[in-house]
């Protein structure tokens, strides 16, 4: 179908075309112009694709120094206007190739909306991700599955669909065979887990971190697998209570050297012990010291001194790691590989501190990452056979800028960005904040999927990390719809926009509905007013006559309310004040449909 042609500033790469006002053009569309272009040594006759970028209408030839208002208020029934469009240059198809124009288009040519079938060519792929439709036409638009393995950021403003994009990829990759680890900061995709079956035969694990949330079993980390400056972090301790953590750590190093002495697996409760035992004094502490014998050096005699000098440190000490025992996330033993990983394992994380939240992370990820190079390497150890897409919800929690603030976690998902790919290791960070992402990390991610963005930090922190965002999709970003999203990278041959489709597994981030959520119940309120007037609850047969009822009018006037009722022709007023209620058809003191009618609206407008 013609819809319009080539005028102005034609280039290899771009060109403005006026289109027909009275056909219905949308942005984004696909348009097509006939080509001749130099292929191969002869001159060939292609299709060249372009896609509209930006929509505009102007009155004919208006200048810029023409009092347009006051003209168009004369003649605004017969002026004549013209639709322009921008359009940015595709390419054309040859040989099965998409293949870049070395000249630009004439001035004057035809311009025609691209037909289905053109398109479905460009976009065509092999392992298709299937995640929804062309933004501007009902096209089914599959990205390339190979894209994940450069990394991908699903990035988008609060309510604009991110976890909803995020859900709908994870029913693509699984439909794939990928394994699937979910950071789940707020247990958001807990719910998956019950609504799998919709999906197929697979499996779903919700592996927590408190005690108190949702899960199949607890995720427990060894305590003595970490350092002890992080165990402290997690423990809450200030980073400027030097003595606490250095208690701690005399604790950490004596157990550790207990371990590679006696082989056997110790916990806080060992860590607790060691410092119970120094406030008993020497000789209990020397006692302590001849059970365990150890090997190597370690500071006993600091450990004497400190219990002497600095008995409250110790004393703080024991308390930090006694509430750090409390959350059941430090063992004697971390949780086996083997027992966490499913189809989707998903980390749910609700319910701890961030600095608890930062060491899981990071520790899950650095084992997930090691077991993955221990199998391509043919290393002794745990090993996992298979690739692992690593899915972050908000990144920006976990891999903050170094300037901003250092995480665990930071270190362990950059090393993943940097070297994953070579170990079947794939991340998918998830964030509404770009901008609070440490962006050596956001680079890395060469697939993107950039959903409605207003604050103009986060807008910048999106360019900066793409190479592939034209300036003209950063423009209309935050004209997206909920749901729609520019996707670029290796997931697509060339940036599109994606109305995502509707997801079968289920998820808790939806937005809370406050009417819902503060509704009255009426029905109780109701009847429990109907009981006080009249001891005695409100029969079947009135409840069904009142249900009949017509509300006319209600009017509030201090503490009497009026509500008119038709009922059938005839309109009936009630009248409520001091709590007692006057029916004009019925009168006083007496239980009828009308007064059932009249409470349900005094119970709105109270």
């Amino acid at each position: 179908m013609r819809i319009g042609y080539v005028v102005a500033a034609a280039t290899p790469f771009e060109f403005l075309a006026t289109l027909d006002p009275e056909k219905p053009i949308s942005l984004y569309d696909y348009v097509a112009v006939d080509h001749v272009e130099h292929d191969g040594g002869e001159y060939v006759n292609v299709r060249l694709l372009g896609q509209i970028v930006r929509l505009y209408r102007d009155p004919y030839s208006a200048k810029r120094d023409l009092p347009l208002y006051s003209v168009i208020r004369e003649v605004s029934d017969n002026i004549l206007e013209v639709q322009i469009a921008k359009v940015k240059v595709l390419g054309y198809v040859h040989g099965g190739d998409l293949r870049q124009p070395k000249h630009p288009p004439r001035i004057g040519s035809p311009l025609y909306l691209a037909e289905d079938e053109e398109i479905a060519e460009l976009f065509r792929v092999e392992h298709g991700l299937c995640v929804g439709r062309l933004a501007s036409r009902n096209l089914d638009i599959c990205l390339d599955l190979n894209g994940v393995k450069r990394h991908v950021a699903i990035i988008a403003a609060t309510g604009s669909g991110k976890t909803w994009f995020s859900v709908v990829l994870i029913e693509e990759l699984l439909k794939k065979g990928a394994k699937i680890v979910v950071i789940d900061p707020h247990g958001e995709y807990v719910p998956i887990r019950d609504s799998i079956y919709k999906l197929g035969p697979y499996t779903a694990k919700v592996v927590k971190v408190s005690r108190h949330h949702t899960g199949d079993l607890m995720y427990k980390i060894g305590v003595l697998d970490g350092e002890p400056d992080a165990l402290a972090n997690a423990a809450g301790v200030p980073p400027g209570a030097k003595k606490i953590r250095y208690a701690i750590y005399l604790a950490w190093s004596y157990a550790k050297k207990v371990k590679k002495s006696t082989g056997k697996p110790l916990g806080l409760s060992f860590l607790r012990l060691v410092l119970h035992t120094a406030l008993r004094g020497e000789a209990a502490l020397n006692k302590l010291f001849q059970q365990y014998k150890i090997e190597g050096d370690f500071p006993m005699e600091d450990l004497r001194q400190l219990a002497k000098k600095d008995r409250h440190s110790i004393f703080s000490a024991l308390t930090y790691l006694r509430r750090l025992q409390r959350l059941g996330v430090f063992s004697s033993r971390s949780t086996p590989l083997s027992k966490l990983l499913a189809d989707i394992t998903i980390l749910n994380l609700a319910g701890v501190n961030e600095e608890v939240q930062d060491y899981v992370v990071a520790h899950l990820v650095n084992r997930v990452f090691q077991a993955r190079v221990r199998h391509v390497r043919s290393l002794r150890g745990v090993q996992i056979p298979w690739p692992v897409v690593l899915l972050v919800e908000e990144a920006h929690r976990f891999a903050p800028p170094k300037a901003l603030r250092k995480t665990r976690s930071y270190e362990a998902l950059s090393r993943v960005a940097s070297e994953g790919r070579k170990f079947g290791a794939y991340l998918v960070i998830v964030s509404q904040r770009p901008s609070k992402v440490d962006p050596d990390v956001i680079s890395q991610c060469q697939s993107q999927v950039i959903m409605r963005i207003v604050n103009p930090r986060d807008q910048e922190a999106v360019r900066e990390s793409s190479e592939l965002l034209a300036q003209v999709f950063l423009d209309n970003l935050p004209g997206l719809d909920v749901g729609e999203g520019v996707v670029l990278g290796p997931l697509v041959r060339l940036p599109v926009v994606v109305k995502v489709r509707d997801r079968v597994l289920e998820y808790g981030g939806a937005d809370i509905d406050l009417a819902a959520a503060w509704r009255v119940d009426k029905t109780a309120d109701v009847a429990q007013m109907w009981r006080r007037l009249y001891s005695a609850p409100p029969t079947p047969s009135l409840l069904l006559s009142a249900s009949r009822l017509k509300v006319l009018r209600k009017i509030r006037e201090g503490g009497r309310i009026a509500v008119t009722l038709l009922d059938g022709d005839r309109e009936v007023a009630v009248t409520i004040e001091d709590g007692r209620p006057v029916c004009s058809a019925c009168g006083a003191g007496k239980p009828c449909p009308h007064v059932y009618k009249a409470l349900e609206e005094t119970v709105e407008i109270v």
